[in-house]
């Protein structure tokens, strides 16, 4: 009777080959990570009401992905095309304080991450979120009220 010795060779051999793909997918994976979205304690921002005029800018669609991306998440940007400066400005509250964390090789090119607003519109329903980091950049405002809705605004951006 022959016994059959295993060919340790060749299992070490393949054993090798998985372990450098494994390494391979692994370094990739950290060049092209893609980023999250992490919830921050609220800062002295969240809670207030934000004036938004035509002129500053417009909310876009963001077309990259995170991990935590929800469907139609769009940011607001002062690139143009900038919506008709005739239509109303928008009243819009301060909900939270978030931070776009970046991995791999981005946080190389983009640093740590950006820190952004979520806001959603005082009158009406949306179904998406909204994002915003300009807030730092509007006016304070310490005595106006929106005569529509007789809510006070605590920021106005235009």
């Amino acid at each position: 009777m022959q016994t059959i010795k295993p060919d340790y060779f060749k299992i070490i051999k393949r054993s090798l080959l998985i372990l450098c793909i494994l390494c391979l997918s692994y370094c990739l994976w950290w060049l092209v990570a893609p980023a999250h979205l992490e919830q921050l304690d609220d800062d002295k921002y969240v809670g207030k009401t934000l004036l938004i005029y035509p002129t500053a800018g417009r909310f876009k669609l963001k077309e990259d992905w995170y991990f935590g991306k929800r469907k139609g998440d769009s940011w607001f940007t002062t690139q143009p095309p900038k919506p008709d400066p005739n239509t109303p400005p928008k009243l819009y509250r301060i909900m939270g304080y978030y931070k776009e964390v970046y991995h791999g090789s981005a946080i190389v090119f983009a640093g740590s991450g950006l820190t952004k607003y979520l806001v959603e519109p005082v009158v009406g329903k949306i179904d998406r979120r909204l994002f915003t980091f300009y807030v730092d950049t509007c006016e304070e405002q310490t005595n106006l009220i929106d005569p529509d809705t007789g809510i006070k605004i605590d920021l106005v951006c235009d």
